[in-house]
């Protein structure tokens, strides 16, 4: 009777495990899912607020279709350019003298991204993002010089 009653103990432990682990799977993917999709809409939102100002800010076309951020910056008398640009499926930025050659392999992997769109109307900046998790729209409203969400 004791052994049985052990076994019945042991086995109820094992199924309250298994079907925690299978818990915790499905979250942690999740939590990776909702992480992912939320990075790239992110990073964008920040490089726009940290921009000195909306006059700093513009879309060019991309290397690959799509458009390309552009946020101009003063140092001195010379004036350099950040470029957020989606290339071979990843989001890359390259820091860079204004009006240089752009060579898309030299910009740094930020994120897998396949595609970056965007549009700026009276102040508005729309920018649209597609990866893995699908497309993410994320819309800044640039006054007085600042980026606002």
């Amino acid at each position: 009777m004791v052994l049985l009653l052990f076994g019945v103990f042991a086995v109820c432990i094992l199924a309250v495990l298994l079907s925690g682990t299978g818990i915790y799977d499905r979250l942690t993917r999740r939590d990776a899912q909702a992480f992912d999709a939320r990075s790239a809409a992110q990073y964008l939102s920040t490089r726009v607020h940290q921009a000195e100002g909306a006059e700093s800010l513009s879309l060019r076309p991309g290397p690959e279709g799509g458009h390309m951020l552009c946020i101009t910056q003063s140092y001195g008398f010379d004036a350099y350019e950040t470029l957020l640009y989606c290339h071979d499926g990843w989001l890359c930025e390259l820091f860079m003298e204004a009006g240089g050659e752009i060579d898309p392999e030299a910009g740094e992997r930020i994120l897998e991204v396949s595609s970056l769109e965007g549009a700026m109307e009276k102040g508005l900046l729309t920018l649209s993002i597609t990866d893995k998790n699908g497309q993410q729209t994320i819309r800044l409203l640039l006054r007085g010089g600042e980026a606002h969400p």
